[in-house]
């Protein structure tokens, strides 16, 4: 489960901090083998997954920081992040607390 909300944090902020290239406003979905959720990157620095998952988010200087809540409480996980557009997909194992593989497409 760890390894899902973590990856889930991924492909994955305050108001006010520099969003720009960053997941703002777009959606990703994520598969890691038979599982696959969405990830929602508010434009106000929220997130939430179809798995339950929620928190905020920061991009800067090509940094993406996830901070989700969880029930052994806040994880934060940081990692770089190049934009997509809309249909790319990009493959890493950097978002998962395991060295999972997972697979992270934007779709809006």
């Amino acid at each position: 489960m760890k390894t899902l909300l973590t990856a889930a944090a991924a492909a994955l902020g305050l108001a006010g901090l520099a969003f720009a290239n960053g997941p703002s406003g777009h959606v990703y979905e994520i598969t890691n083998g038979d599982a696959s959720w969405t990830s929602t990157f508010a434009e106000d620095g929220g997130y939430a997954s179809s798995l339950g998952a929620e928190g905020t988010w920061t991009f800067e200087d090509g940094t993406l920081c996830m901070q989700i809540e969880a029930e052994e409480g806040t994880q934060e996980i940081c990692n770089a992040w190049e934009s997509m557009e809309v249909g790319e997909s990009m493959t890493t194992s950097d978002w998962s607390s395991d060295g999972t593989e997972l697979t992270i497409t934007r779709t809006s």
